[in-house]
C-alpha cells in the first residue's frame, strides 16, 4: 500500500503536539531544524512501519533534543579530546526513541517492525561480521535498535553503560555518558594495539602453523590478542582438522582464533578500530537509508504567504473618488463648449447619468426584497436559538388548573444575541469584464444599498495591476514611475519562496460604509460613468482607472490581512468576503533565484501540481494541474487563520462557460454535469459548496442582462406579449433564488 505523505505530515504534527512545519523533499536523510521548527522528510518509498518509525524518530528529536545544548555539544566536539558527534547522536537516539515510545505506546510496534524490516535487508551491514568485536558505540547502536535479533555480549563495565543509557532522562546525561564511552573506547583501542603480536619472521618449529605471541614453554595463562582479520573465511575451512576437542593445541589456525575467550569465529571480521571517532553501523545506516528515497517522486516547492505593506497596496477611497470626480466634472465643462463634438459628448454623458438614476429608482424593489428576506431569516434563526425554561415561581394565571395540569409555573424565554456581520467585496477590474462590467456593478450596487438599509458595515475594493498611477500627479509620470516599481514595494520583506506580489498590484477602495450616503451615491455615479465610458460611450473615461489584468490571487492574499483589520475596526463577529469575477486570476509566480544571475532574486511561474502553500505552519497542496486548483487552495490557506471569515465566489459565466465552471468547482456538489445544466436553465444560476469557497455562485451573463420589468411594445402581437411575460417571470424567479441563497450565507 503506497504511503500518503500528506497523512504522514499530519502524523508528525500530532505526535509532536505542535504545529510543526513539515516539508517532503528530495533529500538524502530526514532532519529537524530545532530553531525554525521545520521537519524535513525525504520522499521515502518504503512500508508504513518504516515510514512511521522514521517520522516518530525525528519528531522525538523535535520534542526532546534541546537546541542550544545540542549546538554547544557539537561545538565542543571539535575541541581536542572532545566527544565525537556520532557518540552523542547514538546515545541521544536511544534516549529520544525510548521517550517517544513511552509517550505513545503504539509506536513500539512501529519501531519493532520497522527495524525488523531494515535488519532483514542488512541496513547496518553486519552480516558475516563478528559483532562482539565491534567498538562499544556500534554495539550500543545495534543493541538499542535491533538488539532483539542479535546475541550481543557485554562485560560488566559495558553493561553499566547500557543501564545508564536506558535510564537517561536529560541531554546533560547523554553528554556525560557519551564522553565516558569515548574514553573507554580509547582505552580499549590502546589495549588492542598493545596486545597485537606481529607474525614471527622464522619458520615455525615442529610443524607448528599457529602465529602465537607465546613460547611453547610459557606458563602464563593470560591470552594474547590477535588483530581481527579484515577479510572473510580463510582457505583452511575444515575446523575438525584444525582444532582438537579437548585442548588448545598448535593445530589451531590463527585466523580462526579469537582473543580472550579462546572461541573460534571462522572468517568473521570485527569493527574498524583504526578510527574510533566514527560509528561504522550508523554510517552504514545513513548511507543505506538514501536508497529508500523515491527517485520518481516529484518534489514540491513550498510557497509562503508574505507579510504585506497594506499602505502601499490599498488606494484610499478619497484618492479614487477625487480622481473620478475631477475627471467627469472636467468632461461636463468640456461638453458645454459650443463644439458639436462636445455636444454629442454631453448628450451621451447626460443620458448615462439619467440611466443611473433610473436604475437606482427601479432597484429599490430588489433591495427591499433583500431586506425582507434578511429580516425573516434573522427572525427564524433567533427563534430557533431561543430557550424556554421554568422559573420555579408559580404562575397565578394557571393556579385554577392545578387539579389537571402540572405546568403551573412561570416560564422565561432566553434569546441569545445574533452575530454582527460585515462584508468585503472584491471586484474584478480586468479587461475581460468590459462587456459585463455595468451589469456587474448593478448587482454590486444592490448589495451595497442592502447593506446600508440593514446597517451592515462593508468595504468594496477593485483589484487591478494598472491603477498605481492614481498615486501620481499626472499621466506623464507613468513611464518614469513604472520603471522604479519593484515587487519589494508591496511586501515588508522580500523572501525566497514567497508568493510574488507584483509591485503594480493595487486594491482600490471604491465604496465604503464609512462614507456618507450622499458621497457613496456620487461615487456610484462615477463608477457607472467609468464603466460605460470604457465600453461604448463617446465621452472620455479616466485613464488612471482603466481596466487591466486579473491579480485575483494577490487580492485574496491581501484580503486575509484586510479582513483582520476590518473585523477589529467594526467590532464584528463574522466577515464575508465576496469575490465578483468572470474567470481565473492571472498566472502567479514565487520568488526564486534569478536564472541569469544566481546572486539575484528573480521569480518562477507557479505550476499548481508542483507547489504546496504554507501558512502559519499549515501546508495546503493543490489537488490538480490548473490555476483554479491553486486559487482554491490559496483561499483555504488564507482562511486557515481566519476562523470568522467566509468566502463567497460570484462567477459571471460567458456562453459555454458553465462546463468549465462545473469541472473546476462543482464536482464535489454534483456528480453529473447534466444536472447542473438543468439547474442553470431553470434558475439562471448554480451554487456549489466546497472546502475553500463557502459558496460558489455561477451566474449566466444572460441572467445579468435580463430585466424583471415587462417590456412590450405598443401593438405587440399575442406571441410577443406571452414571451415578454415568460422572460419577466424567469428573471424574477432567478433573482429571488439568488437572493435566498445569498441571504442563507450572510444572515
Amino acid at each position: 500500500m503506497p504511503v500518503n505523505i500528506d497523512i504522514k505530515g499530519n502524523l508528525s504534527k500530532l505526535l509532536a503536539t505542535e504545529n510543526l512545519i513539515v516539508e517532503h523533499r528530495k533529500v538524502q536523510t530526514a532532519s529537524f531544524d530545532l530553531q525554525s521548527r521545520v521537519l524535513t522528510l525525504p520522499m521515502w518509498d518504503t512500508s508504513n512501519f518504516v515510514y512511521d518509525m522514521l517520522v516518530a524518530h525525528e519528531v522525538s528529536h523535535a520534542l526532546h533534543t534541546p537546541m542550544e545544548e545540542w549546538k554547544q555539544a557539537t561545538i565542543d566536539a571539535r575541541e581536542p579530546n572532545g566527544t565525537p558527534v556520532p557518540y552523542l547522536n547514538i546515545v541521544e537516539d536511544a534516549r529520544i526513541e525510548r521517550l517517544i515510545k513511552n509517550k505513545y505506546a503504539g509506536l513500539s510496534r512501529d519501531f519493532y517492525k520497522g527495524y525488523e524490516e531494515l535488519n532483514a535487508i542488512d541496513f547496518f551491514e553486519i552480516a558475516d561480521k563478528d559483532i562482539n568485536n565491534f567498538k562499544l558505540i556500534d554495539k550500543i547502536n545495534l543493541y538499542f535498535k535491533i538488539g532483539a535479533y542479535l546475541c550481543l555480549e557485554f562485560n560488566d563495565t559495558e553493561n553499566q553503560f547500557i543501564t545508564e543509557i536506558s535510564q537517561a532522562e536529560t541531554f546533560a546525561q547523554v553528554v556525560d555518558i557519551s564522553r565516558r564511552i569515548y574514553e573507554y573506547t580509547k582505552e580499549q583501542q590502546q589495549q588492542k594495539q598493545q596486545s597485537e603480536v606481529p607474525a614471527p619472521q622464522s619458520a615455525p618449529q615442529s610443524g607448528n602453523d599457529i602465529e602465537s605471541g607465546q613460547s611453547d614453554d610459557s606458563d602464563d595463562d593470560n591470552t594474547s590478542y590477535v588483530k581481527a582479520p579484515q577479510s572473510g573465511k580463510s582457505d583452511d575451512t575444515d575446523d575438525a582438522d584444525s582444532k582438537s576437542d579437548d585442548t588448545h593445541n598448535n593445530d589451531v589456525d590463527a585466523d580462526d582464533w579469537d582473543d580472550e575467550s579462546g572461541s573460534v569465529d571462522a572468517g568473521k571480521s570485527g569493527g574498524d578500530w583504526t578510527n574510533i571517532d566514527q560509528s561504522d553501523t550508523q554510517s552504514s545506516f545513513d548511507e543505506n537509508i538514501k536508497g529508500l528515497n523515491d527517485e520518481s517522486a516529484m518534489e514540491k516547492t513550498y510557497i509562503n504567504i508574505p507579510a504585506l505593506n497594506l499602505d502601499n497596496i490599498v488606494i484610499p477611497f478619497e484618492t479614487i473618488h477625487n480622481a473620478l470626480t475631477e475627471h467627469f466634472n472636467a468632461e461636463r465643462i468640456h461638453a458645454e463648449q459650443p463644439n458639436a463634438y462636445y455636444n454629442s459628448q454631453y448628450a451621451t454623458l447626460k443620458d448615462t447619468e439619467q440611466d443611473f438614476f433610473a436604475y437606482k429608482k427601479s432597484a429599490s424593489k430588489d433591495v427591499n426584497h433583500l431586506v425582507k428576506e434578511f429580516e425573516m431569516k434573522k427572525s427564524a434563526d433567533s427563534y430557533a436559538r431561543q430557550a424556554i425554561a421554568k422559573t420555579g415561581v408559580l404562575d397565578t394565571s394557571k393556579l385554577h388548573s392545578y387539579l389537571y395540569n402540572e405546568d403551573i409555573f412561570r416560564k422565561v424565554t432566553t434569546i441569545p444575541e445574533g452575530k454582527n456581520h460585515g462584508l468585503i467585496f472584491l471586484l474584478d477590474w480586468s479587461g475581460s469584464m468590459s462587456s459585463i462590467l455595468d451589469n456587474t456593478l448593478k448587482q454590486l450596487f444592490n448589495l451595497v444599498w442592502f447593506c446600508n438599509k440593514v446597517n451592515i458595515p462593508y468595504e468594496v475594493y477593485a483589484f487591478t495591476n494598472d491603477s498605481w498611477i492614481l498615486n501620481h500627479n499626472s499621466d506623464s509620470e507613468y513611464y518614469t514611475a513604472s520603471s522604479k516599481i519593484s515587487a519589494s514595494d508591496n511586501v515588508k520583506s522580500l523572501n525566497m519562496n514567497d508568493l510574488t506580489i507584483e509591485g503594480t498590484f493595487r486594491l482600490v477602495n471604491i465604496l465604503s460604509s464609512k462614507q456618507r450616503a450622499k458621497t457613496n451615491d456620487a461615487m456610484m455615479l462615477n463608477l457607472w460613468l467609468q464603466a460605460r465610458g470604457m465600453r461604448y460611450a463617446l465621452y472620455n473615461y479616466c485613464r488612471k482607472f482603466a481596466l487591466s489584468g486579473t491579480p485575483l490571487n494577490e487580492a485574496i492574499v491581501t484580503t486575509g490581512e484586510l479582513s483582520k483589520l476590518f473585523i477589529k475596526q467594526n467590532k464584528i463577529q463574522k466577515c464575508h468576503v465576496i469575490v465578483l469575477t468572470d474567470g481565473e486570476g492571472q498566472h502567479s509566480s514565487y520568488n526564486d533565484i534569478c536564472r541569469y544571475d544566481n546572486s539575484k532574486m528573480g521569480s518562477s511561474y507557479i505550476h499548481s501540481h508542483r507547489v504546496a502553500i504554507r501558512n502559519g505552519g499549515k501546508t495546503f497542496i493543490p489537488e490538480g494541474y490548473n490555476d483554479a486548483d491553486f486559487t482554491t487552495k490559496l483561499v483555504e490557506a488564507v482562511k486557515s487563520d481566519l476562523p470568522n471569515v467566509s468566502f463567497i465566489g460570484i462567477r459571471i459565466l460567458e456562453r459555454g462557460g458553465l462546463r468549465y465552471f462545473y469541472e473546476r468547482y462543482g464536482r464535489r456538489s454534483y456528480d453529473m454535469f447534466d444536472e447542473v445544466q438543468a439547474l442553470s436553465k431553470k434558475q439562471g444560476a448554480v451554487f456549489f459548496k466546497g472546502q475553500a469557497f463557502d459558496l460558489m455562485c455561477g451566474i449566466n451573463q444572460t441572467t445579468l442582462h435580463a430585466s424583471d420589468e415587462l417590456e412590450v411594445e405598443q401593438g405587440a402581437e399575442k406571441r410577443a406579449i406571452s414571451n415578454a411575460f415568460k422572460k419577466m417571470n424567469r428573471s424574477k424567479k432567478s433573482n429571488k433564488f439568488m437572493v435566498k441563497e445569498f441571504i442563507k450565507v450572510i444572515a
